[in-house]
């Protein structure tokens, strides 16, 4: 059993190395939340035992260069100010104090964002389909996938998840799509800090549905010429048997002694 003298010295000790650096996290450890609308991201250390020494900054394990134009470290106030931030400028930073040992990382955290890129799709009967929820986020976010609001049946043979961008089961694929397919796609992603939705209908049409259209055109011209062709038999039938009966001499001569007839009867 450590002696309670000794137990007080090893914990003051220790709770000394922890505070050794101390950054301007609200809560020390839990990071810092980058928001791209702002104009600058401040990060500061300060060491507790040796405030006189020199700090430099890491990110990703690899020294920041003072020739990067959008960095500006100030030895004064131990603070690193990021210009204009980006989704890109997340990571973990990390202040090192010159020959003093001591560091302390922070992590630079953004919200969930999804990019939306349809809230629709139409699908043919038999077809594959592709959906894909561009997640991104730091810690990078988990994704879950559900059809009209509930947990997607992945045991599904023709189902299957796939990464995106680092991002784990952020792609959803299902082969050979039948009628029970079409419903509301929802992908689920959350990073512990925020989540985000993205919401996809899909439709999925007959093989033929594209034929219809251009049957029914088939259908119309038939009829149109059906209609023009006995229109056009019935109008000439008579003016053929007019003609007929102009060219034939009995009827012509018949008409002639009708007309003399006619003529003696009058005298």
């Amino acid at each position: 059993m450590v002696p309670p003298t000794l137990g007080a010295v090893l914990l003051l000790c220790v709770v000394g190395a922890v505070n050794a650096v101390q950054t301007n996290e609200e809560i020390p450890g839990k990071g810092i939340l980058l928001d791209p609308r702002s104009k600058s991201l401040v990060l500061q250390c300060n060491s507790t035992e040796n405030p006189g020494l020199e700090i430099i900054w890491f990110k990703d394990n690899k020294k920041l260069s003072a020739d990067e134009p959008r960095y500006s470290q100030n030895s004064d106030t131990n603070t690193l100010v990021i210009n204009d931030p980006t989704y890109a400028d997340t990571g973990n930073y990390t202040c090192a104090v010159v020959d003093g040992g001591d560091n302390a990382t922070i992590v630079v955290q953004t919200n969930v964002t999804i990019e939306v890129s349809e809230i629709s799709k139409n699908q043919v009967e038999g077809d594959p389909l592709t959906l894909s929820c561009k997640a991104f986020g730091v810690p990078v976010p988990e994704v879950t996938w559900f059809k009209n609001d509930e947990p997607l049946n992945i045991s599904d043979p023709r189902i299957s998840l796939e990464p995106l961008d680092n991002v784990t089961n952020a792609k959803l694929v299902i082969q050979n799509l039948n009628f029970d397919d079409r419903a509301e796609y929802t992908c689920f992603a959350t990073n512990g800090i925020s989540n985000a939705t993205m919401m996809v209908l899909v439709r999925v049409k007959d093989k033929l549905a594209a034929l219809w259209p251009f049957l029914g055109i088939c259908v119309e011209v038939a009829v149109l010429c059906a209609i023009i062709f006995i229109y056009e038999k019935k109008r000439v039938k008579p003016d053929f048997e007019e003609s007929d009966t102009d060219q034939n001499p009995e009827n012509k001569n018949l008409s002639d002694q009708k007309e003399g007839q006619d003529i003696r009867q009058r005298k």
